[in-house]
């Protein structure tokens, strides 16, 4: 139904929201902290783990309750007892309906190398989650349509078999709940709007023509307000059903949320060609390891320099000043202090190359978590990028919030 990507923290929100990788629970990377598993996982798929959280319980015995009610009026001679039993079996094979969507959309994404790391099924709705963003407009298209594909092939199936079964045994009312509520998820995520599928194909559509995924993104959010205005209409008119009317309110305001962070995202993305590792640098103050903080300080202030590189004898950078270790150090104690203990060593992974730019740029910072980066141009270092201000440049809230902790 719908595929994010999770995240931890104000950067990496603030960078899901553009749509670029922030999962934490790659295991590959030793600077990469694990997340905790978001349920019961069910198996795996071509090595993607499948989760089953609690919610998907709850939503099962509420399907369970509707199916009931219809089995009962299939076979009204039937007993209460077999009445449930076939209740129970329609709740399974609805969450299985969900899993399958999903699987559709990772095996697809799967095959167009996109790196799937997890599918999670809640029961009324389900995540497949992705590093990468689909290439090309007719990818996304694909991508986007599998889910419901698998669900349209589900109710031919199940309308396929009813040919030859009566609806009014116990295998046909079965089959023909299960035909309706995958008919149903069909047309419900193909509804043109984000988060849904169809906004997804939306995005694809527009994207192709328009050769701008911005603008496609934009158009999905915008038909994701669409689509929830006319689920709350719907509503209003229907005739009244507390249980039914709360839900389809419920799902406007998914729906609504949806389409509000899928247009955070495009106003993010349109700013991701100003991203370039050389243009976010701070001026920066070389000193030696044998200063004290106080005066690599007082040095920084009078250069007019907001960021401290410690180097070594011949003049290269061996560490960089850590901003939140200095703040947190009172300033009485910052000329017994060595610049040296309150700086990180450059790892390889903190080294930048200033035309490092765009999408390739927050991922790299995903993947190699960093609070200050050296920055350099044909192998010379021209200055530091700390993390706050390539967040300001997407969301100058986030960063404030960020600087804050």
């Amino acid at each position: 139904m719908l595929r994010i990507r999770r995240s931890g923290g104000i950067v990496f929100e603030t960078v899901r929201s553009i749509g670029v990788m922030v999962d934490q629970s790659d295991p590959s990377g030793p600077n990469t902290p694990a997340t905790r598993a978001p349920g019961l996982r069910i198996g795996r798929v071509r090595g993607v783990p499948i989760y089953l959280s609690p919610l998907a319980l709850v939503f099962g015995i509420l399907i369970a309750s509707l199916a009931q009610n219809w089995q009962r009026n299939q076979l009204p001679d039937a007993s209460d007892s077999h009445i449930l039993l076939l209740a129970v079996i329609t709740a399974v094979g609805y969450v299985g309906s969900i899993i399958l969507h999903e699987i559709g959309h990772a095996v697809t994404a799967d095959r167009f190398g996109l790196r799937v790391r997890s599918v999670t099924v809640h029961g009324f709705a389900g995540f497949t989650e992705h590093e990468k963003e689909p290439q090309t407009a007719s990818r996304q298209f694909v991508v986007s349509f599998s889910g419901p594909l698998v669900n349209g092939l589900l109710a031919g199936v199940c309308f396929g078999v009813l040919q030859g079964v009566s609806a009014h045994t116990s295998l046909g009312a079965v089959l023909l709940y299960l035909g309706l509520l995958n008919l149903g998820l069909f047309v419900l995520n193909l509804a043109p709007g984000l988060p849904l599928d169809g906004g997804g194909v939306v995005v694809a559509a527009v994207w192709g023509v328009t050769r701008n995924r911005v603008r496609g993104l934009r158009a999905g959010a915008y038909g994701g307000f669409v689509v929830a205005a006319a689920i709350v209409g719907y509503t209003v008119l229907r005739p009244a059903n507390s249980f039914s009317n709360l839900y389809m309110l419920a799902l406007a305001a998914f729906v609504g949320f949806g389409a509000y962070q899928s247009l955070r995202a495009a106003d993010l993305r349109e700013k991701l060609p100003e991203l370039r590792a050389g243009r976010l640098i701070r001026k920066t103050l070389p000193v030696e390891s044998s200063v004290p903080l106080a005066e690599a300080l007082r040095a920084a202030q009078e250069a007019g320099a907001t960021a401290i590189a410690v180097v070594d004898a011949t003049g290269n950078p061996q560490m960089v000043m850590n901003g939140a270790s200095v703040d947190a150090l009172p300033e009485h104690r910052r000329p017994w202090v060595g610049i040296a203990d309150v700086s990180r060593t450059i790892e390889p992974t903190m080294i930048l190359d200033a035309d490092l730019a765009g999408e390739e740029l927050l991922e790299h910072v995903r993947r190699h978590q960093a609070p200050e980066y050296l920055v350099v141009q044909d192998g010379r270092p021209v200055g530091v990028l700390v993390l706050v201000d390539l967040v300001a440049r997407l969301n100058r809230s986030a960063a404030t919030r960020m600087a804050r902790k």
